[in-house]
């Protein structure tokens, strides 16, 4: 994983000697500068790679990376050449950039960011780092001849980094409440901003229901002439919870529109990229030590909400929370969601400074609970314990510290992964 160093700035004249990930590694303190000239900018001078191959959208608060991989993987197995964006990286950076189902290849990400090293230099403009990785995957992706990519935006979708494609489809899976400082208070502000990816020519799919929600979708759609598909719950789904089934309907009923522009879809294909859709992390289920244990983002609140009901129906009693979040999420709201599912809690620190303080969150957990800031001895307590469950959540960065510590133990061969 890339980590953050004392760098020059990219855009001083010391940046063109930097190796490319350092030259990435410096850009991570540039925080969230909302808007799309830089990247409009950037494309240009690279040769807009972006316009060399199809494109799918998929914006919304929760349910974006499972709804990308299921579709990516629908293509994939359809024969076409894919590509797939997504973030954040759970244990290594590659992972935000899938080529034909397979983590970019490292010289291939170093040429990449060294052509964009050089379209910065040449332009003078310094991208976010969001912004940046954006540019790479449109840049790898082209270099890698892909025929169609499945991009997931980060945050928003009206001036996010992705929304500078054309794009086939633009999904939209469930809207919640979530950087509210920037898409808004209320749910109706935050749809208009996450409806901004709907371009003329999409074909446009949700799985919001609430009217109010899909009536911003739908006068975002009137612009543009676009038909809204409302899509319900059909399909099984390979990953686990009731909320993923949404998901996966979402990619199969896309997958399903899109045949008549990508003919190699079929059913059959459809139904094998179901099944061979893995999503790390999401309700993500391991074994070790006669434990079951689950890993899960739930990083806000509408995930908490959505993944509570498979907690109370399928985790087992007595079942134990360890929990680490961040400080700018609805920390008490996520909280008082999840902490009185289970018997006890730890709570821990998977991202400082950005983090809740472990000490903050044992306030509000009650009498059985323990902080133990450092994840990896947060896992290690709760191993030790006497209960049946572990349910590790609340944050991507806790999902992918866990996921880094299990499967070490399952490379030494210390346990058996479902």
């Amino acid at each position: 994983m890339l980590r953050t160093e004392s760098r020059p700035s990219p855009s001083d004249p010391q940046s063109s000697v930097l190796s490319p990930q350092s030259w990435l590694d410096a850009l991570q303190n540039s925080g969230i500068r909302p808007g799309l000239t830089r990247m409009r900018e950037l494309l240009r001078s690279l040769g807009r790679p972006e316009k060399r191959y199809a494109s799918i959208i998929v914006a919304g608060t929760n349910g974006k990376g499972s709804t990308c991989a299921t579709l990516e993987s629908i293509l994939r197995e359809s024969g076409y050449r894919t590509a797939l964006y997504t973030s954040p990286h759970l244990v290594d950076i590659r992972e935000r950039w899938i080529i034909d189902g397979q983590w970019i290849d490292p010289a291939d990400l170093d040429a990449a960011i060294r052509r964009l090293q050089r379209a910065a230099d040449d332009t003078g403009i310094v991208p976010t780092y969001f912004e940046a990785l954006t540019l790479i995957a449109f840049i790898a992706f082209a270099d890698a001849k892909c025929e169609i990519a499945v991009l997931e935006v980060g945050m928003g979708g009206r001036l996010d980094a992705t929304n500078v494609v054309r794009p086939l489809a633009a999904l939209i899976t469930p809207i919640g409440l979530d950087h509210t400082e920037y898409l808004g208070n209320t749910l109706r502000k935050v749809a208009r901003e996450k409806a901004g990816v709907i371009h003329r020519g999409a074909n446009v799919l949700t799985t919001n229901t609430d009217p109010a929600i899909v009536d911003v979708i739908r006068r975002r759609a009137a612009k543009f002439d676009a038909a809204v598909s409302v899509v319900r719950t059909e399909h099984d789904a390979p990953l686990e919870g009731e909320f993923q089934r949404h998901n996966v309907a979402l990619a199969v009923r896309a997958a399903e529109k899109l045949r008549r522009i990508l003919p190699r879809i079929t059913t059959t294909s459809i139904e094998r990229g179901v099944t061979n859709t893995r999503w790390r992390g999401r309700l993500e289920h391991i074994r070790f030590g006669g434990k079951q244990i689950w890993i899960d983002g739930a990083h806000n609140l509408h995930a908490a909400r959505a993944i509570a009901p498979f907690i109370d129906a399928r985790v087992a009693r007595p079942r134990q929370l360890v929990f680490g979040i961040m400080r700018d999420k609805d920390v008490e709201g996520v909280a008082e969601t999840l902490f009185p599912l289970f018997d006890s809690i730890i709570t821990t620190e998977p991202y400082p400074p950005r983090s809740a303080d472990a000490g903050d969150l044992l306030k509000l957990a009650g009498s059985d609970a323990v902080a133990v800031p450092d994840p990896k001895r947060a896992f290690d307590r709760a191993l030790r314990s006497s209960d049946r469950s572990i349910f590790i959540g609340g944050s991507l960065y806790l999902a992918g510290a866990a996921i880094d510590y299990f499967d070490a133990k399952r490379r030494r061969g210390d346990h058996e992964r479902e």
